[in-house]
């Protein structure tokens, strides 16, 4: 029990310092005051962290992180209707890993294997 709660505790400070290292700052948004493109960056280094991207509706449009400026980890796109549309991993700006591409039911459509930006191998369904 005592241990659980350590564990607890130091989560919990570990997500009140992530959040605090980076500041939010929504950089556009739509003529119905809703943001449009919010970006994060890290409060130390000034470098850009993530981006999001939302549609006039509020839902997002796609998220992703950036390391040194560029895209770096899984980035995730999305239907208006808020259905995931689309996965790809980056490394580096390059694709790298599985991407998959859904249609507007979510049935997965396009399975792409990708090697620093290279494709090599892909599948539809």
């Amino acid at each position: 029990m005592m241990t659980s709660v350590l564990i607890s505790s130091i989560l919990s400070l570990t997500l009140l310092f992530t959040q605090a290292d980076v500041t939010k700052q929504v950089m556009r948004k739509h003529a119905n005051g809703k943001p449009y493109v919010v970006l994060y960056f890290n409060n130390s280094t000034k470098e850009m962290v993530k981006e999001e991207v939302f549609f006039a509706n509020g839902n997002l449009q796609w998220a992703g992180t950036y390391k040194n400026e560029m895209e770096n980890g899984t980035w995730k796109y999305y239907y208006e209707n808020g259905k995931l549309k689309s996965e790809q991993n980056y490394i580096n700006g390059k694709e790298d890993g599985v991407c998959v591409d859904y249609d507007a039911s979510g049935k997965k459509v396009k399975e792409a294997t990708w090697s620093r930006g290279k494709l090599v191998k892909e599948l539809r369904y």
